[in-house]
C-alpha cells in the first residue's frame, strides 16, 4: 500500500507510436503489450494504477520507487522488445520496415515508441482522479466506444469495480491507500 504525496508521487505518461503508426489496431498486439507489462511489473517491482491502449499510444499511470526514466525505459523496452519479436516470428515484414529507424546503441533496427515520451509527476489525489478519468475517457473522446468500460484495453471497468474474468491487465489500483 502506498498513498499519493511529495515523497511518493505516481507516474503519469504517454508512449506514442514511431510515427504515430497505430501498431496496436490489433487485439493480439495489445495483449502483447499488456503482458509485457505484466513482466515488467513482476521483475521489477512497478504498479500499474491505471492504463489504456490506443491503436497509436497508451496512457498509463504507474508507482514504483525507481526514478521515472527507469520506469518508462523498463515498460517501455520490454513492450518493443515483445513487439517486434512478435512480428519478426509472424512475418510482418512490411510493419518492420515502417518501425525501422537509426541503428541505435545496442545495434537496436527498430523503434516501436517515440524517443520523447510525456511525463508528469503526480503528488495529489485530485490531480491522480482527473489522470484517471482522461486515461478512461481517451476510447469515448477518440469514437471508439460510447462509454469507457466498454474499451476492452483499460482499467475503466477494474477502477469502477466490473472487471471481468478475462481482464487483458489487471492494475494494482487496490494498492492505493486514500486519506
Amino acid at each position: 500500500m502506498f498513498q499519493i504525496s511529495r515523497r511518493t508521487p505516481a507516474y503519469y505518461f504517454t508512449a506514442v507510436t514511431h510515427h504515430r503508426l497505430p501498431i496496436f489496431q490489433k487485439d493480439e498486439l495489445k495483449q502483447i503489450l499488456c503482458d509485457a507489462w505484466a513482466e515488467a511489473r513482476l521483475n521489477h517491482g512497478i504498479l500499474i494504477l491505471a492504463y489504456v491502449i490506443m491503436p497509436d499510444h497508451v496512457h498509463m499511470l504507474v508507482y514504483s520507487d525507481k526514478e521515472l526514466s527507469e520506469v518508462l525505459r523498463l515498460l517501455n523496452g520490454i513492450a518493443a522488445r515483445r513487439v517486434i519479436q512478435y512480428l519478426k516470428e509472424n512475418g510482418f515484414e512490411s510493419s518492420l520496415f515502417r518501425l525501422r529507424g537509426e541503428v541505435r546503441e545496442r545495434n537496436h533496427k527498430h523503434s516501436v515508441w517515440e524517443h520523447h515520451t510525456d511525463s508528469l509527476d503526480i503528488f495529489g489525489e485530485d490531480t491522480f482522479r482527473q489522470k484517471v478519468e482522461y486515461i478512461h475517457q481517451n476510447p469515448v473522446r477518440a469514437g471508439l466506444v460510447e462509454r469507457a468500460e466498454d474499451y476492452r484495453f483499460s482499467s475503466a471497468r477494474l477502477w469502477r469495480g466490473n472487471g471481468s474474468d478475462d481482464e487483458p491487465f489487471v492494475t494494482d489500483h487496490l494498492q492505493i491507500e486514500w486519506r
